[in-house]
């Protein structure tokens, strides 16, 4: 993920169709680029831990030290959701259930508006929609009102446990708007992109309530820009000839990232060592 702001400033600038681009879009991206550079290191100093304490924590089978902090949660989600879109893509398509695709216009300029839109749409879909519930759930329960919530809503809700059952629909609904806009304004979208769309999009509504904007606007970026970044890379340099190369590589790390969260589940449902549960 680190690696991909780099990349993403080679292919902006120093490839030929990134030199040849305008200046408007060189600065546009440059501004994206930054909110991102920004949000990328407010996930790596929190919002519990900050990233170079969970590693030792780790390795000392402290597994749900992964999610005190927003980046490493993004290293141990992202991969497992977005293997299970891949599947579920697949059996959709396999049982005649279209996708789509978008349309391509130009490398840089598909690559630009991939990066964009994890900003508006976490901020229609996320911050306003369910930022809004949260917000006004916590005037009605305690007459105050902090703009703050619109930055991470759960820091608010500590004593709010009753109310949590609102947030949750909200967050599927939201989940599901955000589904359905995709088939409405996604310009080369088919039905099939509703179901992976939706899931998504609820995954997006947790992240941004329990660790805030950091966390969903650079979800929805890992499957844009960071996806984005070795794609378009790849289609602009060597001409797409690695493709199967990040494809392979995205699998085997979402196979990874799932038997990881089994473990943890696992470790959650026992509440001992793994190796412990052999003993009787």
């Amino acid at each position: 993920m680190a690696f991909s702001f780099p990349l993403g400033l080679y292919i902006m600038f120093n490839t030929d169709l990134g030199k040849n681009s305008t200046y408007l879009i060189k600065i546009i991206f440059t501004i994206i680029w930054f909110i991102y550079f920004v949000l990328f290191i407010q996930a790596v100093r929190g919002p519990l831990y900050k990233i170079y304490k969970v590693p030792r924590a780790f390795l000392q089978n402290n597994l749900g030290v992964i999610f005190t902090n927003t980046a490493s949660t993004l290293a141990g989600i992202f991969p497992a959701l977005l293997l299970v879109v891949i599947l579920i893509t697949q059996i959709q398509e396999g049982v005649g259930i279209p996708t789509g695709s978008l349309s391509e216009v130009n490398p840089i300029l598909d690559y630009l508006s991939d990066s964009i839109a994890p900003i508006i749409e976490e901020f229609v879909f996320r911050i306003f929609l369910i930022g809004s519930a949260a917000s006004f759930i916590l005037m009605i329960k305690s007459s105050s009102f902090d703009f703050k919530i619109f930055w991470w809503p759960a820091k608010y809700f500590s004593d709010l446990k009753s109310e949590m059952k609102i947030i949750y629909l909200v967050i599927v609904i939201s989940g599901i708007l955000f589904g359905f806009a995709h088939l409405a304004f996604g310009g080369g979208w088919s039905i099939g992109k509703v179901t992976t769309s939706s899931l998504v999009g609820i995954v997006l509504g947790l992240f941004y309530f329990f660790y805030g904007v950091p966390a969903c606007i650079l979800l929805h970026w890992s499957f844009n820009y960071f996806v984005g970044s070795f794609y378009y890379f790849d289609e602009i340099v060597n001409g797409g000839s690695l493709t199967n190369i990040i494809d392979l590589t995205l699998i085997f790390i979402g196979i990874v990232s799932i038997v990881f969260l089994f473990i943890y589940i696992i470790q959650k449902i026992q509440k001992i060592h793994p190796l412990q549960s052999t003993h009787i």
